[in-house]
């Protein structure tokens, strides 16, 4: 949801810094005051494009920023993560747009594209007016409506993968049967095929190659050093020989401790050098290894430049060779081959779409009853609902269509629910609906922008009550202009419009209960008078005991 709002050079807001909780919040105040553009706001963060009538007059820049806290929207959370964001507990976005046209996008302060701003916040905020498109009307989203209302996402999923499935061997055999091989390249398909089996390739088997390549190369190296230092010393053996011989000549009292060392180096060296032959002489190093092993790695070489990578992929590539060679070598027999597995897949898929056709039904008529039961109260007494599944090809969806239908009066037949329902019965029953699903979609934040125009008295009451209880599961904000709807909110904020001078500017207020009081008199009477006051205490209070 969002905790609070920024806006500065806006339009007609110089400037204004709003904190909201949870609940329901009501904007209220007279025709032309700068409601809209409080909406417009908001319409920014889900991402709606600038414009550069938005700069206030005095100013040169626009910004409008807005803390969310997304702790319960996965997608938004998940989304962010895999862009590389560190998500705590609040994520800060902001818009600034200048009056030359220049935009700037930003999370936490990290500039982005508008469109990756767009989906971060896709199932956070849902704005509502009154004659807008909406989803709910679109008879191509009602499929999904229904889904996400039956928890059928396990159920979609393996659909999705048995369809695929299907659709990838039906393509797979309608390119054979598109295919045509000549004898020649028959023949150069079989010699490939050949040429890859006489190699006996393994998996693995590279890597191998090289391993034992390198251990041998180090072992040659170490021999080289250990016959060289075998060479260097029996070059010098017969000096080093007549060196201790010389020394050991020398009086004791002259020499004594150089005697001793000489004689210790020499017979130490001596023993060392005789430890290296046998060492020399025990290392196992084949040439002929070493050039079997070059020439199996320069074939495989060879082989990796015609067909693939790696083994694995030169595998692979003989593999399909195969299956083309098959293909044409025995038609018949593989076509045959090929539709058993495609009718075998189908069936799989056919019986899966069967039980979500059953749980789209099973839903369809819980939804049925639930659309109704939320809007109860909203006086519709005459309405009726119906979620209809019709059949219709496959797809990754399953084998149904969903259509939401209604009808209004007594005596009329069901009808889609875009061509039958006037402006404010859209309104009431769009509400009735958002209670059902706004839940499902983990829309955190709902904005109704005067969804309550052209109704009055018990009906706006029953709206109010409505988007009450709507508050318990989202936060909702309603920009009205009825009295019994603001009464029921948990807090209202005032949208009022001055001048000084040759400027005007907007600014918006959360107001304490005795000023909501005042401002719902002048709601509802036009005018404050103590008799205006006090019917609007008590419908303030009534609101609040219900």
């Amino acid at each position: 949801m969002i905790t609070h709002l920024y806006i500065k050079n806006f339009i007609l807001i110089d400037e204004a810094d709003l904190d909201f909780e949870d609940g329901f919040s009501a904007f209220v105040g007279e025709t032309g005051a700068g409601k809209s553009i409080f909406i417009d706001a908001l319409s920014l963060l889900c991402a709606d494009r600038a414009s550069t009538s938005y700069v206030g007059r005095n100013s040169d820049k626009a910004i409008i920023e807005g803390t969310f806290t997304l702790q319960d929207n996965v997608h938004a959370r998940q989304t962010l993560l895999d862009a590389g964001f560190d998500v705590e507990e609040e994520t800060v976005f902001t818009r600034e747009f200048t009056r030359s046209g220049r935009s700037t996008v930003r999370i936490d302060h990290r500039t982005v594209r508008l469109s990756f701003m767009r989906d971060v916040l896709k199932y956070e905020m849902d704005i509502h007016g009154q004659r807008e498109t909406e989803d709910l009307l679109n008879a191509r989203e009602h499929l999904r409506y229904l889904d996400e209302y039956a928890g059928n996402g396990a159920l979609l999923q393996q659909i999705a993968e048995k369809y695929g499935s299907w659709q990838s061997l039906c393509s797979e055999r309608e390119k054979a049967l598109e295919e045509t091989f000549n004898e020649e390249e028959l023949e150069f398909l079989q010699y490939r095929i050949k040429e890859i089996d006489e190699a006996k390739l393994r998996d693995g088997e590279e890597e191998e190659l090289l391993a034992r390549e390198k251990r041998l190369k180090a072992l040659a190296n170490s021999l080289g050093a250990l016959n060289r230092s075998v060479s260097l010393y029996e070059a010098v053996s017969d000096g080093l020989y007549e060196l201790n011989k010389c020394v050991q000549s020398i009086d004791d009292s002259l020499a004594q401790e150089l005697k001793q060392a000489v004689n210790d180096s020499y017979y130490a060296i001596d023993d060392a050098i005789g430890q290296l032959r046998h060492t020399a002489n025990g290392f196992e190093y084949s040439e002929r290894e070493m050039d079997s092993i070059e020439e199996r790695l320069f074939q495989i070489q060879k082989l990796k430049r015609k067909y693939g990578r790696s083994i694995h992929e030169i595998l692979e590539r003989r593999a399909s060779m195969q299956e083309q060679v098959d293909r044409f070598s025995n038609r018949a027999e593989w076509l045959d081959t090929m539709e058993k597995k495609i009718q075998a897949v189908y069936s799989e898929y056919e019986e899966a779409a069967l039980l979500l056709h059953q749980s789209r039904e099973k839903a369809g008529t819980k939804l049925d009853q639930a659309v109704l039961a939320s809007i109860e109260g909203l006086y519709l007494p005459d309405a009726r609902f119906r979620t209809v599944l019709e059949k219709s090809k496959p797809s990754a969806n399953g084998m149904d269509r969903a259509e939401f239908m209604v009808s209004m009066n007594k005596g009329e037949g069901l009808k889609p629910m875009s061509t039958v329902v006037s402006g404010g019965e859209l309104s009431r029953f769009m509400l009735g609906m958002k209670t059902v699903f706004a839940g499902l979609h983990g829309i955190r934040t709902i904005i109704f922008d005067e969804i309550d125009t052209g109704v009055s008295g018990k009906v706006a009451s029953a709206i109010g009550h409505n988007m009450q209880k709507l508050s318990a599961d989202a936060q909702v904000f309603s920009v009205t202009h009825s009295a019994p709807v603001a009464a029921c909110a948990d807090r209202i904020y005032l949208v009022a419009k001055e001048t000084e001078g040759e400027r005007t500017r907007t600014y918006i207020d959360m107001l304490e209960p005795e000023d909501a009081i005042v401002q719902l008199a002048l709601i509802a009477s036009g005018k404050r008078t103590d008799a205006s006051e006090k019917a609007a205490r008590e419908l303030y209070e009534r609101s609040r005991r219900s």
